[in-house]
């Protein structure tokens, strides 16, 4: 055979069709002829500014969605009862506006980040996992003292309701949980329960409070 090549591609005069990749060359037909092409190479270099930031961001995207994912798995059967099939949608938009909050570099930011500060607890405190705004109870504040927790709901209710102390690690993707059933708070807007949970480190301490129809938290 006759072999010509010409700046990475050549023509091939054989007996003989060939076709396929032979080490470092593809043969293939081309008008009748056979071609030989030399396989293209990947391009190596240095990204640009505006590449590492895209690469940056998508990567605090992945953190938040998966997050979001993590907390919906935490309380699903609570937002399974609110039948609102956007939900997952509006958690992950909360995990993002959350984790812009954390002071971190870009590409380091992380929702347990946003939530240790002040901005990312009162976005977490302002939302409402339910569709429907109504005058439904919310804890308003909750702090630890003596081994209880002291919370204050925004309006006494006779409706049932369940407190639920929820620690997430977003970063391993586990959480713990547990539950206090409340009967009647209609003559008193502060509640003090026993913790149950002890602080654990790596993982963000939430209060949750779920009744017919809605569901709100604290951090």
């Amino acid at each position: 055979q006759n072999l010509t090549k010409n700046a990475g591609m050549g023509k091939v005069h054989s007996l003989f069709g060939m076709s396929g990749k032979i080490g470092d060359y593809v043969f293939y037909e081309l008008n009748g002829q056979q071609i030989m092409r030399k396989k293209p190479t990947k391009k190596k270099g240095p990204k640009t500014q505006a590449q590492k930031e895209v690469l940056l961001q998508n990567t605090e995207f992945g953190r938040a969605s998966t997050a979001g994912k993590t907390l919906r798995l935490a309380l699903s059967e609570e937002c399974n009862r609110l039948y609102d099939p956007y939900l997952y949608q509006r958690v992950s938009r909360l995990m993002l506006h959350i984790k812009s909050c954390d002071p971190a570099p870009v590409g380091l930011r992380t929702v347990s980040g946003g939530l240790a500060t002040d901005a990312g607890q009162e976005l977490f405190a302002r939302f409402h996992f339910q569709k429907k705004q109504k005058d439904f109870p919310h804890l308003r504040d909750t702090h630890f003292e003596k081994g209880q927790l002291h919370c204050d709901l925004s309006l006494p209710t006779n409706h049932p309701f369940t407190l639920i102390e929820l620690q997430i690690n977003f970063e391993k993707g586990q959480f713990r949980r547990a539950e206090h059933v409340i009967t009647d708070a209609k003559n008193n807007e502060r509640l003090i329960v026993k913790k149950t949970l002890r602080t654990k480190k790596g993982f963000v301490d939430f209060l949750m409070i779920s009744g017919t129809g809605f569901l709100q938290g604290v951090v």
